[in-house]
């Protein structure tokens, strides 16, 4: 049975999300708890068994929902799935070297120069392919398919009326080769040979897309929006210049303009630090982007973007993880008044919750929307 509403409410989660994202004012705020693995704790799991063991770790996800009285998206249950990924992915074992849990022991990727600077040609010539390191895990990308389509979760999702996070997911070019290339070569290409870096990068952008219309035939199903989450990490202004940005944004802006193409909303996974970006995502229409951001100061966002674009996230991982209840709903309230006005917002950590978040935490980000975050009547 879907989960009791609160007295003010008048929406459910998922016309609560339709409303927000089309950047109008819902009856309230919605909030997003974006779980890594953190419901393994809450339920007395292991790390490592709720990732390997799918049906567990969706009841385990479905458990913590009732403790919390829900939440208006739904973030997903194991992540298993994403480090088997068959094509270019950071997460995926088939092209990096990570470590999957061991009990509590979270995953860890192993970053190496596997790409040398002259392998740039190669990636122009023939694209990400021949750098696949275990292919033969594909088969076990195919199992966890399986198992995940077995859940039936979109029942579950239709009896909440919840939406779940994204539909499909891509990074761009430029942050696949900066891992092969390892972070501090990558770097050093970017000053020293950008136009070879921004070559392979132009090439390989219809690689990347051709991975997004099978995850949306496979997660699309449910009606109402439909969102890509878009990953960057290796482009925010921690690292490079507004100058070396702008060598990159028109591969960027032809990903999210084929989402867009694609009927779905680009939903821009922003970790690090774009505030000193904020203006080149003022060329997408109103409507059709929604960005989760990291360290990005979400009130110089609400800024620039508030008109035309959803926005969420900048919780950071030392409030909600080591902070007090206090200290979480203090800061929660700070955002939630500074960003809620005209809608399009979210209340949301940035990017997933740490693994250890106290359960009085989580009640303190969910408790802060009903607290401050209904709109006037």
């Amino acid at each position: 049975m879907p989960l009791k509403m609160h007295e003010n409410e008048t929406m459910t989660p998922r016309e609560r999300m339709e409303t927000v994202l089309d950047i109008k004012e819902p009856d309230r705020v919605p909030a997003i708890i974006a779980f890594h693995a953190a419901q393994a704790r809450l339920t007395g799991m292991t790390i490592e068994e709720f990732f390997f063991d799918v049906p567990k770790s969706f009841e385990a996800t479905k458990k913590v929902w009732e403790m919390f009285g829900g939440f208006d998206v739904y973030t997903g249950c194991s992540p298993i799935l994403g480090y088997y990924l068959p094509w270019p992915n950071s997460h995926s074992m088939i092209y990096f070297n990570w470590t999957l849990p061991k009990g509590n022991i979270t995953e860890q990727m192993h970053e190496k120069e596997l790409m040398k600077r002259s392998d740039y040609d190669l990636v122009i010539e023939k694209g990400f392919a021949p750098f696949k390191r275990r292919p033969e895990l594909e088969k076990d990308f195919m199992n966890y398919v399986g198992q995940f389509a077995a859940l039936d979760t979109g029942s579950w999702l239709k009896e909440m009326d919840v939406p779940s996070m994204f539909v499909g997911a891509i990074e761009p070019p430029v942050d696949i080769i900066s891992f092969p290339r390892s972070f501090n070569k990558y770097l050093t290409d970017v000053v020293e040979i950008p136009d070879k870096v921004v070559e392979a990068c132009e090439a390989t952008v219809d690689e990347m897309l051709a991975t997004l219309d099978v995850q949306i035939q496979f997660l699309g199903g449910e009606k109402g929006p439909k969102a890509v989450l878009y990953g960057f990490s290796r482009v925010a202004s921690s690292f490079i210049s507004p100058k070396k940005f702008e060598l990159f944004w028109p591969h960027l802006k032809k990903i999210a303009e084929a989402i867009i193409d694609k009927g779905c909303i680009v939903q821009f996974h922003l970790d690090n630090d774009y505030t000193d970006f904020l203006e080149y995502f003022t060329e997408f229409p109103k409507g059709k982007t929604w960005f989760h951001l990291d360290t990005t100061d979400i009130f110089k966002a609400k800024e620039i973007l508030g008109d035309r674009a959803c926005l969420m996230g900048d919780l950071p991982p030392q409030i909600t993880g080591l902070g007090t209840p206090q200290e979480v709903e203090d800061y929660c309230k700070k955002q939630i008044e500074g960003c809620m006005e005209g809608g399009g917002y979210i209340l949301c950590s940035s990017c997933v919750l740490p693994d250890n978040i106290p359960a009085e935490n989580i009640k303190a980000m969910k408790d802060s929307v009903m607290k401050y975050g209904f709109y006037r009547a």
